[in-house]
Parts: C-alpha cells; sequence; structure tokens
C-alpha cells in the first residue's frame, strides 16, 4: 500500500461529488464498524487535524476514522479498495488544508441538513461535525493547551464545543436540544475555524521548518509576544492571547 503521510501536504484537486458519494457509501457500508465517522463527523475531525499546531502523519490520525479500537479496522475487498479508500479520505484531508491557507475565511463544513415533519425549514445541524472536531483535539488535548489559556481562544472554541463535547454541563445541554438551536451554534462554526486554523499558523510553520531540516530560531517556535494578536482585536499579543502564556 503508498505511503499516505502528508508530510508536506500535496496540492490535490478537492473530492468531486461522485467521489463523495464513494466514500459516503464505504462509510456506510457493512466493511465499516458502528463505530466509523461518518461524512459530517470525518470532515470535522479531518479540518481539526489540519489546523492543530503540529502535523500528525496518516499513521497517527487515520484509524481513529474507523473507530476507538483496533477492532474498529474496515474490511478491505482488496488492496486496491483500500488504497482507493484511503486515497480519497486523504485527498479530503489535503483539499481542508489547501482551503484553509488559502481561504480560511471562506471555508466551508460539511454539515448535515435536517427536515421535520410539520416543519418546511431545512436546518443546519453541525452536532456530528463539531463532534468530529472535537475528537481531533482531544487526540492532542496537551498541544491544543495554549488555545485552551487564550483570551479569545474558548469564544472562538465555543459553538463547537457546545455541539460536540461529551464532557458539557446540563445547562450547557439545554442550548442544543431543538433544531434551531442547533443550526444558531452551527452558522458561525467557520469563522471559528477560520480563528483556531490561524491562532495555530505560527506554530505550523515552525514544525514545518524543524520536519524540512531547515534551522529555526528557538524564537519562532511562538507567536511573538509583541506582534498584534492573530484575533484580530488591534492589541499586541502579549497583552491580548498571550496574557495567560506570560504567567506560566
Amino acid at each position: 500500500m503508498p505511503n499516505q503521510d502528508l508530510d508536506p501536504v500535496q496540492v490535490m484537486p478537492a473530492l468531486s461529488d461522485k467521489e463523495m458519494d464513494e466514500l459516503d457509501s464505504f462509510l456506510m457500508s457493512d466493511a465499516t464498524s458502528n463505530e466509523v465517522m461518518m461524512l459530517d463527523c470525518l470532515d470535522g475531525y479531518l479540518t481539526a487535524i489540519a489546523s492543530s499546531p503540529m502535523m500528525l502523519r496518516s499513521s497517527e490520525w487515520l484509524p481513529r476514522v474507523w473507530g476507538p479500537t483496533n477492532a474498529d479496522a474496515p474490511t478491505f475487498d482488496s488492496d486496491d479498495q483500500a488504497d482507493k479508500i484511503i486515497g480519497l479520505i486523504t485527498r479530503h484531508r489535503n483539499a481542508i488544508v489547501w482551503n484553509l491557507d488559502q481561504e480560511a475565511d471562506h471555508f466551508e463544513p460539511v454539515f448535515d441538513l435536517n427536515v421535520y415533519e410539520g416543519d418546511e425549514h431545512e436546518y443546519i445541524d453541525g452536532e456530528m461535525w463539531a463532534h468530529g472536531y472535537m475528537t481531533g483535539i482531544n487526540m492532542q488535548q496537551d498541544s491544543w493547551k495554549t488555545l485552551f489559556e487564550s483570551k479569545h481562544g474558548p469564544v472562538a472554541l465555543q459553538p463547537i464545543r457546545l455541539l460536540g463535547s461529551a464532557d458539557v454541563r446540563p445547562e450547557e445541554e439545554e442550548l442544543t436540544k431543538t433544531p434551531a438551536q442547533r443550526e444558531k451554534l452551527s452558522k458561525p462554526i467557520p469563522e471559528s475555524v477560520a480563528w483556531i486554523y490561524k491562532f495555530w499558523a505560527p506554530q505550523r510553520r515552525a514544525a514545518a521548518e524543524l520536519s524540512s531540516g531547515k534551522p529555526a530560531e528557538l524564537g519562532t517556535l511562538k507567536i511573538s509576544r509583541n506582534a498584534a494578536c492573530i484575533c484580530g482585536s488591534g492589541r499586541k499579543y502579549k497583552k491580548c492571547c498571550g496574557v495567560s502564556t506570560a504567567q506560566e
């Protein structure tokens, strides 16, 4: 089977509608376990992996697509089928990276659309997408610590956390019970994704330099404390999102 590691990310075309349907069909087939990520959940998961402060190899993130245990690994009909499906997932991940890098402010998640009996409105529902995103974060929780402790990070993450985290307070669960509530929380998620992706950009650049063998100054491993804060507040990083880091 070919090496699917993505370091560096290759520029590949995004999946066509036909290819997305093919991937969706496989994920829903008997070849996968009940724990496999469906397409919207997978999209959220891959977005978190693409947005994280450090690059992961496919051998690190791919197994979790199928489920939390080794027993959840899919049953492929052949090596050709395995190559095809893993290739589709790889290309989708690459397309997410490319889109975030080029046009983060115009990112479009793969959300579910639901219609309910007696209600003509088609509701956007990012709950499973958010669950995938939070799964991606939980795989590298220690690496995300700076964002959790920053001033604006928890605010940006809030709609994703409320929809996708299993660790929410009872009063927070009340905010996600109805389709209208879930749609309201889903709509700001693209903006949150863009903010989080930009937040980790300096760390990803530093990691890319290190992995390529280029010398990296120690200072490039962190956001310059005198630089303008990435949240767009207009204040210096050390006076804004970097406050908690300075207190460590």
